[in-house]
């Protein structure tokens, strides 16, 4: 009995194989592509775009509904989140291009703004590791229940007659 009750508890927490890499990848795509497009001079500012409550919480529900399991969906999810506030003021640090309301700034909810490149990267990750993480375990533990209970319903429904 215990051991069925563990095995269910890691199904949901490590989820299969395939989806896990399915969900993880489609997180490092979405990232690879706005590191890319910000890299070309592209204005890529993940936060003002109205489909971001759509596409971070969507991750988490499909991470669900695949049974991608919990740390591969909070992990993605966390990974989206941090790079907003530490890729931009990275690439400004490392290029020399930074200026205290330019496109190298993480975005910020009270608008202010880190006196240097370096102080606003530290700024960024230390945002990305304090709220962002636990945005990420919250929003990413509700996706992920709605996209289980998706997913049973589904299943359900699928084998009443």
């Amino acid at each position: 009995m215990w051991r069925a009750d563990a095995d269910r508890v890691w199904d949901h927490l490590a989820g299969d194989r395939r989806p896990r890499r399915l969900v993880v990848l489609c997180a490092v795509a979405l990232v690879s592509v706005a590191s890319v497009a910000f890299l070309l001079g592209l204005n890529v500012r993940l936060y003002d775009f109205a489909g971001w409550l759509v596409v971070v919480p969507g991750i988490a529900v499909a991470g669900g509904i695949l049974g991608a399991g919990l740390v591969p969906t909070i992990g993605s999810l966390w990974l989206v989140g941090a790079w907003g506030y530490v890729f931009p003021p990275l690439v400004g640090y490392v290029t020399g291009e930074w200026a205290g309301a330019g496109r190298y700034t993480h975005p910020r909810m009270l608008g202010f703004a880190y006196g240097s490149a370096r102080a606003e990267l530290r700024g960024g990750v230390e945002t990305s590791l304090d709220t962002g993480l636990v945005l990420a375990v919250v929003v990413g533990v509700l996706g992920y229940a709605v996209g289980v209970a998706a997913r049973k319903l589904a299943a359900r429904v699928e084998s009443s007659p």
